[in-house]
């Protein structure tokens, strides 16, 4: 086995694109929580589609073209509107629409879906923790973005 030196890093304290665009491999990452409260935060390939969404009680329901199926799990980045950004279980799925389930509100706005997790995190303490990817790490073939709930900030280690 070689080692490899072209590891680098990347840190954020909210939502965003960590490394723009090409072929990068998620070779791990440290987690801090702040609080106690529960909180769910993703690493994904930087690869995101838009579209709108409304939301009637617990229904969200997201209207843009996709490949889902009921059971996946997206990061869903909410850029207007009051729905709050996390990552969702698809409830419902066709090629035009899906449906989640979330914290009962009506609102409804503009949403882009970040579909391609590479890794998903959760917590329940305010513990900092790290993760490693086992082999090479997990490819993303177009860069990273790394959502995150506004108690958390997140450092990735990717080559």
């Amino acid at each position: 086995m070689t080692f490899q030196f072209d590891v680098k890093s990347g840190h954020r304290a909210t939502s965003g694109v960590l490394v723009s665009s090409g072929r990068i491999r998620l070779k791990g990452g440290i987690v801090a929580p702040s609080t106690t409260t529960a909180a769910h935060m993703v690493f994904a390939s930087n690869t995101s589609t838009s579209g709108t969404y409304s939301q009637t009680t617990t229904t969200i329901t997201v209207t843009m073209t996709n490949t889902l199926a009921v059971g996946d799990r997206v990061w869903l980045d909410f850029t207007s509107g009051t729905a709050s950004d996390a990552v969702y279980t698809v409830a419902t799925a066709s090629s035009s629409q899906f449906t989640v389930t979330a914290a009962s509100a009506t609102t409804s706005g503009n949403v882009t879906m970040y579909a391609g997790i590479l890794v998903e995190a959760d917590t329940t303490n305010a513990t900092t923790f790290s993760f490693t990817c086992p082999g090479d790490g997990v490819l993303s073939e177009n860069g990273l973005y790394v959502g995150l709930p506004s108690t958390v900030t997140a450092t990735a280690f990717y080559g």
